[in-house]
């Protein structure tokens, strides 16, 4: 084994500690590879767009500084950058070629070239649609799978969002009506900002290209940084800097010539319908439809390979991949030298089993600290999901090999597959234990010592106890999050609190789940983890980490034909009782091995606490100093310092709420100047 240092994130190669390829030919595992699927005559590809609207006259758009916003995001698609400027409005786009790489330049023109488009992301049903729009008389000017949308919109306006199948935005110019059109995939697998000006709309898929235009304000928006310390996160709609929002998934935007603006949702996640249909019977067609999305999603003329936890979500999309390829399938795996936290003996084994190509890193907690405040610029957003950091550095070490990637994002939320499930129930029992005996339970939990293991019994079970008694959607939120409402009126400065006073960081994901309409505290957290937590933390961090260095990530649990089946189903069927993701095991017996789908969940955990107590004590002491705090005037230096205080000690396990700190002082530092 070869040891290498760290590069620092600037997207260009880096070395790292790796183990060597684990490979098997796959006659010696048995099993027939299948020859890959008939590529498919779509120019996929993956890019960041840019779009300015100069709104009632106001004047013409600057090409120059289009071109500068959209160098913003040349990270996304360095293959190539395309302009295209008429009057008041202007669209560009970032290209990175995956399939046909000789056509397909955006922005986009339909046969008259009335209509122009920039779009990021792919349509994996492109063939189908193309074919029919061919058929309605059509013309063709590449084989780009982004032109049928220009075409789907030329016969059904906004509602030929319902006929495509994929992950996308895109900004579209109807000249013959004068109007914008921007849209977002259903699961908001790719991003959209936009923001209004008094004389101009813009949008990008980044916010830093937004930043670069002179008239947008860095200003806070407070409610912004109340859901961020209350989720780890900034959900759409709102955006941490108030002239700047997010298009939420699922929804079409308009904006006419004279700037005014409409906003719809096009789809609704389904709820269960009809009886429940026997679990093998269910099981079989999951796997069918899995099957036949991981086959759409391995068509590219650009190495290719899968990210590996060893767990069952990943485990099963890398097992179907293999079944599609004729040659052994990459796999990539990260883990930690804080052994508690460490998949890769995990992964390894699953690679062992599925003949793949394995390669694999380490992170290291004396590299963290040099690593952070790059993760940090990579984010937009402060964003205090941890796994960020091992995020970018595992699409490091895949891009060191392949341009595209499969993963295993969205199985946990159709399938059940989060403690949580299993924590609601849990509280509903607690909650009908006489109060008596939940205060000796709470008043055991305090006497607990302190553990900084992988979900440590005592942090897991003072945080479950603090909530188990409110409400689903509450307790749920505040079992994810770190600083609920009690917390950020002790943390926020006095000045800070005046701003927030009227923001309640519940209200966006009751907002949510209200339109879903569910009846149990098992469709709640459903509800909460694919509109909420899916969305806005879970895809941010994998469209951030991985365009950081063009990489392309592919979900097949989010194909449109698996998430309506499996949403479709009774929620008995999809969640057990005490154990996750029953079907989806079931489903997988016929794939994998019995130590893969019947390995208990681990999760993507990073050994935060640890690092924070050791190689990152000094940058936490640092950031959180209370003079530095004093001077940027947001938080309450007392009680910042009692916190750090006491986790340093080893009395308490702040982890969560002092790394929402951190990352939020290091994004500060990037995009503040402070």
């Amino acid at each position: 084994m070869s040891k290498h240092s760290l590069a620092p994130l600037t997207g260009t190669p880096f070395e790292c500690q790796r183990q060597g390829p684990r490979l098997r030919s796959p006659a010696s595992c048995n099993t027939a590879a299948l020859e890959r699927s008939p590529r498919s005559t779509a120019d996929l590809h993956m890019c960041g767009i840019v779009a300015i609207l100069e709104v009632g006259g106001a004047g013409s758009v600057s090409r120059g500084l289009l071109d500068r916003m959209a160098q913003a995001i040349a990270h996304r698609g360095p293959d190539e950058r395309g302009l295209w400027v008429e009057g008041p409005i202007g669209l560009a786009a970032q290209r990175l070629r995956v399939v046909d790489l000789a056509t397909g330049q955006q922005p986009l023109a339909n046969e008259d070239g009335g209509i122009r488009l920039v779009a990021n992301g792919e349509i994996y049903n492109a063939d189908a649609v193309r074919r029919a729009l061919l058929a309605g008389g059509h013309r063709f000017a590449s084989r780009t799978d982004t032109e049928v949308i220009l075409h789907a919109y030329e016969d059904d306006g906004p509602a030929c969002l319902d006929r495509l199948e994929g992950m996308f935005a895109f900004a579209l110019w109807d000249g013959p009506r004068r109007r914008l059109v921007l849209a977002r995939d259903r699961f908001g697998e790719k991003p959209l900002y936009y923001a209004r000006l008094p004389h101009a709309f813009l949008l990008a898929s980044e916010l830093k290209a937004l930043l670069v235009h002179p008239d947008v304000s860095r200003e806070l928006d407070s409610r912004a940084l109340v859901h961020y310390l209350a989720h780890e996160y900034v959900p759409a709609p709102h955006a941490i800097f108030r002239a700047v929002r997010k298009l939420p998934p699922a929804h079409y935007m308009t904006v006419e010539a004279d700037g005014t603006e409409t906003i719809e949702r096009y789809w609704v996640p389904p709820r269960p319908t009809g009886p429940a249909p026997p679990a093998p019977e269910a099981a079989e067609e999951v796997v069918g439809r899995l099957r036949r999305s991981v086959a759409s999603r391995v068509l590219c003329d650009v190495p290719w390979g899968c990210l590996l936890s060893g767990g069952i979500d990943s485990s099963l999309v890398t097992a179907l991949a293999a079944e599609a390829s004729s040659a052994p399938v990459k796999t990539f795996a990260i883990g930690f030298d804080e052994p508690t936290y460490d998949e890769r003996r995990y992964a390894a084994a699953a690679a062992r089993t599925l003949c793949t190509e394995h390669h694999e890193t380490v992170v290291r907690g004396e590299d963290a600290a040099g690593l952070l405040p790059e993760v940090a610029r990579v984010f937009d957003e402060p964003f205090a999901d941890a796994s960020s950091l091992p995020a970018v550095l595992l699409s490091r070490l895949a891009r060191e090999q392949v341009t595209v990637v499969l993963s295993g994002d969205g199985g946990d939320e159709l399938f059940c597959g989060y403690p949580t499930q299993t924590a609601h129930r849990a509280a509903e029992a607690y909650r009908r234990l006489p109060r008596l005996a939940r205060r000796a339970v709470a008043a055991a939990a305090e006497r607990l010592p302190t553990s900084h293991r992988y979900l440590s019994f005592d942090f897991a079970l003072r945080r479950f106890l603090r909530d188990a008694a409110r409400p689903a959607i509450e307790r749920h939120l505040r079992w994810m999050g770190s600083f609920p409402p009690e917390g950020q009126a002790r943390l926020l400065a006095a000045e800070a609190q005046r701003e927030a006073r009227l923001a309640d960081p519940y209200a966006t994901a009751r907002e949510a789940v209200a339109a879903w309409g569910p009846e149990t505290a098992s469709d709640v957290a459903t509800a909460l983890d694919l509109l909420f937590y899916l969305a806005d933390d879970n895809l941010v961090q994998a469209d951030r980490a991985s365009m950081s260095v063009a990489l392309e990530v592919r979900a097949p649990f989010l194909d449109r034909a698996v998430a309506e089946y499996a949403l479709r189903l009774p929620a008995v069927l999809r969640r057990g009782l005490w154990r996750t993701k029953p079907l989806l095991r079931r489903a997988a017996r016929s794939l994998l091995p019995a130590r893969i789908w019947r390995r208990p969940k681990h999760g993507f955990g990073v050994p935060t606490g640890a690092w924070l107590r050791g190689p990152l004590r000094q940058l936490a002491v640092e950031l959180l100093e209370p003079g530095r705090l004093r001077r940027q005037g947001l938080f309450d230096p007392p009680y910042v310092s009692a916190l750090l205080d006491r986790h340093l000690r080893g009395v308490a396990n702040h982890r969560k709420e002092l790394w929402t700190l951190l990352m939020f002082e290091l994004w500060a530092g990037a995009y503040l100047g402070g």
